[in-house]
């Protein structure tokens, strides 16, 4: 215990002998570290930002009435806006049309909605609240919009709320005598989903069954019934060919004046591209900065281990061991990596956390910036470390093997020399 507290100490004051060498060696460290961190955080803070704005992007087509292109005053059969929801009209078709939709090749997602009916009370929102039935399960365009992820789909009950509804999550709301909670709240869309109450589809359908709840004027809403089916593509997939393909699969099961699809005039591939082409960019000047620093790292731990040939000629006549000496100029070169590793990614993260904060990151990436979770940057965290600490043990290895293999006597004399 003695000997092992002897080469602690022998550690310690070898650190604190040589000040300014040891805190360049922990700046070279400190920087390698501070490299790989940043890269690899604003690495996985664009594509988060960038995931969740294309999530947010909504549907690539939605299959409709064909009375909807009336509803919707002559609009051609396919737009330029974000399709997160659809609009409020009871004009319907049935559930059963997505057995038909499903086996589209390049269709990789479907989901219903079901508009139910428009409130104007004052308690829930100034503007006129729309109530929808949505499937949690399969929906892939109203969930992405919440402030907060859903642990688990919408149990029966519960509802997800536009941001100009009254509310947080876990509040209390009432609808035709029978009583919700608010499970999640929405970010401004911009739209009318910010005004928007989302149901389960099951209890949507019980909601309208109510007489009080459906206009008299309007159909009455049966199961099965929805509004319209949103589509998303699947990846790699040309939206105008799913949108013929998709066109020509209903028309041949159903008449024109039945059903009909609306596409999204703009593709989203490009933003994907674009994004693709940063982490080879980051990952290259992390690399760069790793192979150059090396050698320079190598040449401070040979100099270090040159300056101390005295000291090691010393130690090994009073009796320490080829491999004490070793392990002895080994453990400072880690001891300097991890204080250095530690330093950086400590600066590292301090410096995220504030220009996030300030809205610098979004700005300089020209892409919103969404800053990885807590198990993200641990994981980032500790390969940066890691690699900090591999780097301090391949550059110390050879001058910590020249020096366990020193004759004493010559170590001794060096210094003289």
């Amino acid at each position: 215990m003695k000997q092992d507290m002897s080469y602690l100490k022998f550690i310690v004051s070898s650190l604190r002998n040589k000040p300014g060498r040891n805190l360049a060696t922990v700046f070279c460290f400190a920087f390698i570290a501070l490299n790989i961190f940043s890269g690899q955080i604003l690495m996985a803070g664009a594509q988060g930002g960038v995931s969740r704005g294309i999530s947010r992007m909504g549907a690539d087509q939605i299959v409709v009435p064909a009375q909807y292109l009336v509803f919707l005053r002559g609009s051609s059969q396919n737009t330029t806006m974000t399709i997160v929801r659809a609009e409020s009209s009871t004009f319907r078709i049935n559930l059963s049309i997505m057995d038909t939709v499903g086996k589209v090749t390049g269709v990789s997602q479907m989901s219903p909605q079901l508009y139910v009916t428009t409130l104007n009370q004052p308690g829930l929102s100034p503007a006129p609240v729309d109530i929808f039935g949505i499937d949690p399960v399969t929906d892939f365009t109203i969930q992405p919009w919440l402030r907060q992820p859903l642990d688990e789909p919408l149990d029966p009950g519960e509802v997800m709320v536009g941001s100009g509804i009254v509310g947080d999550t876990g509040s209390k709301l009432s609808l035709f005598g029978h009583s919700y909670t608010v499970a999640g709240k929405l970010d401004p869309t911009q739209s009318s989903a910010d005004h928007t109450i989302f149901l389960r589809l099951d209890d949507a359908y019980t909601l309208a069954a109510e007489k009080v709840v459906v206009p008299p004027s309007a159909p009455r809403i049966t199961p099965g019934d929805v509004n319209a089916l949103l589509i998303r593509d699947a990846p790699g997939e040309d939206s105008v060919a799913v949108f013929s393909r998709i066109r020509r699969s209903l028309s041949s099961s159903y008449p024109p004046s039945y059903v009909s699809v609306i596409g999204r005039n703009f593709a989203l591939d490009p933003v994907s591209e674009n994004i693709q082409d940063v982490p080879d960019i980051l990952n290259s000047i992390s690399a760069f900065v790793v192979i150059a620093s090396l050698p320079l790292i190598a040449l401070i731990a040979a100099m270090v281990t040159h300056e101390r040939q005295r000291e090691i000629g010393l130690l090994m006549s009073m009796g320490a061991k080829r491999n004490v000496i070793f392990f002895l100029v080994m453990a400072e070169s880690l001891v300097l990596a991890a204080i250095g590793g530690i330093a950086g990614v400590g600066a590292g993260l301090g410096a995220f956390y504030l220009l996030n904060m300030q809205g610098a990151l979004s700005g300089a990436l020209q892409v919103t910036f969404a800053m990885p979770s807590v198990t993200e940057i641990g994981r980032i965290a500790g390969m940066a470390l890691l690699v900090v600490i591999f780097m301090g043990s391949i550059s110390s290895f050879w001058p910590a093997y020249r020096s366990s293999t020193m004759n004493p006597y010559d170590a001794i004399r060096s210094e003289a020399r």
